[in-house]
């Protein structure tokens, strides 16, 4: 079988081949894979001890029943269209327009990486306290391990990649074998009897999960554009976003709840596993903080061709170290709460592009005859990002659930500013750029 993994950097640029296409398990397993991830146990834990058992699993529940129900859209234009999402974002926004929302996701992709490590810093700070009974501050330690991510992302990105495919599974019956742990120290019937600290976390909890996973859900053509068909997008979106997403903050529930602990190094001492927790976490982190910065590299490459890649991960490693060592870390949760609210129009013009406008014809030849900046589609992408910023800020909801408020507003705005102003070339099948 093809490794996906394998095949995202040799065609950025280009359609994915027939040959080259796998099977749903196949990218749905990547996607679960990326789901775990420190601040996916930490967004766990956070909401269990807010909310409890019950209303930890309803929260993470509802939230990845939305972010499967918006991937699988997302993954079919993908699959449709051979193309990676900044192909498709050329294709929609304009070869220019385009710029400015790869910049958005950019930074966004910069902002996930300053968040994981942060937390690495942390957990190795905890580690370091426990094992050696001493530790440097967390800043350096966030500093050096930064710098450590950013050598292997130079120089040993495919390598550590393909290493991560053993880490996933080790972690996976790891976390389960944790989670057995403080079942039997405390019963679950005693766990489910944990009152949460704030009942009013509910949406909180739904918004910050969503954040967690939506720019993945945005750039879902990235992997699915490798999918067979229809029904492998089907799958992939379950699998990854859907069962993969709930995994991930499931299983931080039970050892979070039974120590009192959030942070997973912190309740995996506690529990006795400390220098196998330290070698899976670390290793885990690592490779999936250099996917993180090879993944903002890419869409940075994007608006600045002309620079060399290495050029632009050096700088996009250091920018996003500096503000890890700053903090945000610190303000994670708010983090999640505004990439679930900023990220999604983005989605609903370019879904509403090709299933409601059936502008599915994506030739790579004319690219460059597809307008510098498509007015419409600004104009909505940028007015749908302002009223869902207002409406969140102001507590005002549609749905009760601000990303899926932020993708609806998208639509009949999209719509509207293509009457003012009209496409200039029509991408439905039959019609030439």
């Amino acid at each position: 079988m093809t490794d996906i993994t394998s095949l995202f950097d040799e065609s950025a640029r280009l359609k994915v081949r027939e040959d080259e296409t796998v099977s749903g398990w196949s990218v749905g397993l990547v996607i679960f894979g990326i789901c775990l991830t420190l601040p996916s146990l930490y967004t766990g834990a956070a909401a269990a001890n807010n909310l409890g058992v019950i209303g930890t699993v309803q929260a993470i529940g509802i939230a990845s029943l939305v972010l499967a129900s918006m991937s699988i859209p997302a993954a079919i234009v993908g699959a449709k269209t051979r193309l990676s999402s900044y192909l498709i974002i050329e294709f929609v926004f304009g070869r220019r327009g385009a710029d400015f929302v790869n910049a958005l996701l950019a930074l966004t992709l910069i902002g996930w990486f300053a968040v994981t490590a942060g937390f690495f810093g942390q957990t190795l700070e905890i580690a370091f306290s426990e094992i050696l009974g001493y530790s440097p501050p967390v800043w350096l330690l966030t500093l050096v391990s930064s710098a450590l991510i950013l050598m292997t992302t130079l120089f040993g990105f495919k390598a550590i990649d393909r290493l991560s495919l053993f880490a996933v599974p080790l972690l996976i019956l790891f976390l389960i074998y944790v989670a057995n742990l403080s079942l039997a120290s405390v019963s679950f019937s005693d766990l489910l009897d944990i009152p949460g600290n704030d009942p009013d976390y509910f949406s909180t909890a739904v918004s910050t999960i969503i954040g967690s996973l939506i720019v993945g859900v945005v750039l879902m053509p990235d992997l699915s554009r490798y999918a067979r068909n229809t029904k492998d997008c089907i799958t992939a979106s379950i699998l990854g976003n859907g069962l993969g997403n709930s995994f991930s903050m499931l299983i931080a529930v039970f050892p979070a709840l039974a120590t009192s602990l959030l942070d997973p190094m912190a309740y995996m001492i506690m529990l006795g596993v400390v220098f196998s927790a330290f070698i899976i976490l670390v290793f885990a982190t690592w490779t999936t903080n250099s996917v993180n910065l090879y993944s903002t590299t890419l869409a940075v490459a994007v608006i600045l061709p002309k620079l060399s890649e290495w050029k632009l991960m050096i700088f996009c490693g250091i920018f996003g170290t500096a503000i890890a060592v700053a903090g945000l870390a610190d303000y994670f949760i708010s983090f999640l709460e505004w990439l679930g609210v900023i990220v999604p129009p983005i989605a609903g013009v370019y879904l509403t592009d090709y299933f409601l406008l059936k502008r599915t014809a994506f030739d790579l030849d004319m690219l460059e005859k597809v307008e510098d900046y498509d007015k419409a589609a600004l104009v909505a992408w940028v007015t749908a990002t302002v009223i869902s910023v207002l409406a969140f800020w102001f507590e005002v909801s549609i749905t009760g659930i601000a990303s899926l408020d932020a993708l609806l507003i998208t639509i009949p705005l999209y719509l509207l500013c293509l009457k003012a102003w009209p496409t200039r070339f029509e991408r439905t099948e039959g019609h030439s750029l």
